[in-house]
């Protein structure tokens, strides 16, 4: 059972989904869909020419300056602002494998997991020099949110293995399964930020998780803004959230005829 108990804000759920099985349904009528699914084809048609711009904007999440031209300059081996041993560099081609890679997973239906997304993490930073094997954080984050207790490092190997769907993500099982498939991804955002399984970049790992289980669920991704690095750092921070109007709202825009 879903959460259809909060009102008008359910609404704009109501429309997403109405949004995605009219655009998978148009779709339908012009392409097998499971053989569409098995080769990792899109089933919703949106256009991927902006991977620069979530990557741009995922990077600004943990306040790394990469606009969406010098991504793109990067990913065609012509960048004059980030060489290949810039640390920007390294992580915007990492991004972009992550990219690819929760792309293929969510064509399957796949949901992250724990280890899974310290596989991912081992994309995003396999060149850069200080995280070579330095996974799993051994002390606490060093991007650690203001007044947020983390899991002592000893806990979070036992914590990976049960971030997992079997085990609702670590949430609360009556709570998480009654969720919105979209707002169940905005509280596995915050139980793995929670964790901070890694010695840096947890926010944007956490995020690469939300958006994971959104395309496992079918649907798109949510493109990072300005602003979100600081609204994220406030979710985390307090308790666990029952909805996220902002991303919401930004699904349903993203869904909207062209």
């Amino acid at each position: 059972m879903r959460d259809d108990t909060d009102g008008p804000s359910y609404h704009v759920l109501e429309k997403l989904d109405l949004a995605l099985a009219e655009r998978l349904t148009t779709r339908s009528s012009r392409m097998d869909l499971q053989r569409a699914a098995e080769q990792g084809v899109d089933l919703l048609g949106l256009p991927r020419g902006n991977d620069a711009e979530w990557i741009s904007g995922t990077l600004g999440l943990r306040g790394i300056r990469a606009e969406p031209k010098d991504v793109l300059d990067v990913l065609a081996a012509r960048s004059r602002a980030f060489q290949p041993d810039h640390q920007e560099h390294a992580l915007i081609v990492g991004l972009k494998g992550i990219l690819n890679l929760i792309r293929e997973r969510g064509s399957r239906g796949v949901q992250p997991d724990g280890w899974c997304m310290v596989d991912l993490f081992r994309v995003l930073t396999r060149d850069v020099a200080r995280f070579r094997g330095n996974d799993v954080r051994r002390d606490q984050p060093w991007d650690a949110i203001l007044y947020v207790k983390y899991p002592a490092a000893d806990e979070v190997r036992g914590l990976l293995d049960t971030f997992h769907p079997d085990y609702r993500f670590r949430d609360v099982p009556a709570a998480f399964d009654r969720l919105h498939p979209v707002r169940k991804a905005f509280r596995i955002l915050w139980r793995f930020a929670r964790i901070a399984p890694f010695p840096d970049f947890n926010l944007l790992m956490a995020f690469v998780a939300m958006n994971a289980s959104l395309l496992a669920n079918g649907y798109p991704l949510v493109f990072p803004e300005p602003q979100d690095r600081e609204q994220l750092t406030h979710l985390v921070s307090g308790p666990v959230p029952q909805r996220f109007t902002s991303f919401e709202a930004r699904l349903l825009s993203s869904l909207a005829p062209q």
